[in-house]
């Protein structure tokens, strides 16, 4: 299970953060098999008031299909809110986007690629190369390090698994291990979002840190 999570040199892998997502106590996710969305309390106490929101977004973004439900939770239960629906005009590979909020508070989200023909995402190669614009803060706390990166999507078209490495201001080498609130992740068009890094200063090797942003069509 190790080696699933993080590597040699204490990289966290896409396993990782899928993992950590896969794992919250209150979550959100689409269930291929039934076509439902699902809202699944592991622990998450008793929830209620809750909002399941899901998307369909073709390949360049743009909505095609929205739903809302409200939801009650109860502890160590699985409920299936809203019923999938495909409209025509999908790309052959579209996006499912996910969100459960309490009183307009985030608790989950989730993101899916799905493909017309089942498990067939060929189509993800025409997305063309977009440019993201990214600012950290950097701050010294003792013997720590946080950066706070704000990525911001100002490309007409998506940009999908968008992944932070923190690395050594002046030689660029990786700054391992490094504690990511996320990585891999998608950003649609105009869409904004943050992402807490945390590192230890004895591996900075006496240099500032500082972030390269990378992904499957960022420039």
């Amino acid at each position: 299970f190790v080696w699933q999570t993080y590597d040699y040199y204490f990289e966290p892998t896409a396993a990782y953060f899928g993992a950590k997502k896969a794992s919250e106590p209150l979550h959100i996710q689409w269930n291929p098999s039934a076509d439902t969305i699902e809202v699944v309390n592991y622990s998450g106490g008793e929830a209620r008031g809750l909002t399941a929101r899901v998307e369909v977004l073709n390949l360049d973004g743009s909505l095609k299909w929205e739903k809302t439900a409200t939801v009650d939770s109860a502890e160590d239960s699985t409920v299936s809110p809203i019923k999938m629906e495909y409209p025509s005009g999908l790309t052959a590979v579209h996006f499912i986007r996910l969100k459960l909020t309490r009183s307009g508070d985030v608790v989950s989200e989730n993101f899916y690629w799905r493909g017309v023909e089942d498990g067939n995402y060929r189509a993800l190669r025409d997305l063309p190369k977009v440019k993201l614009e990214a600012t950290t803060r950097v701050e010294r706390q003792g013997a720590r390090w946080l950066l706070t990166t704000e990525l911001h999507n100002v490309s007409a078209q998506p940009a999908l698994m968008v992944r932070l490495k923190a690395v050594r201001e002046k030689t660029g080498d990786r700054i391992l291990p490094a504690l990511y609130s996320d990585n891999y992740v998608a950003l649609m068009p105009g869409e904004r979002r943050t992402i807490r890094t945390e590192l230890a200063d004895a591996d900075t090797r006496g240099e500032n840190p500082r972030m390269v942003v990378e992904g499957f069509n960022v420039e």
